[in-house]
């Protein structure tokens, strides 16, 4: 929600005020338009890390579910 209020707040500085501003205030406008770039990064690498960690996790679970089929089998073998 930060994200899109911050969004329309460079939108409107940058198409409705811009003539009007002063030196500062399009330099925190810049700085503000990098923020949000550098947030969209890691916003984007977080997503690719989650996937990441999802395969993992799935990965694991298939490990588990095989070692506890072979549990069985032998549990099976010695009673």
């Amino acid at each position: 929600m930060k994200k899109v209020i911050l969004v329309m707040i460079v939108f409107a500085l940058m198409f409705g005020c811009t003539r009007y501003a002063s030196q500062e205030q399009l330099d925190e406008l810049n700085a503000l338009e990098e923020a949000v770039d550098a947030l969209e990064v890691q916003v984007k690498d977080a997503q690719m890390e989650k996937a990441e960690l999802m395969d993992n996790i799935e990965m694991k679970e298939d490990e588990l579910m095989e070692c506890e089929e072979k549990i069985a089998e032998i549990e099976k073998k010695i009673m």
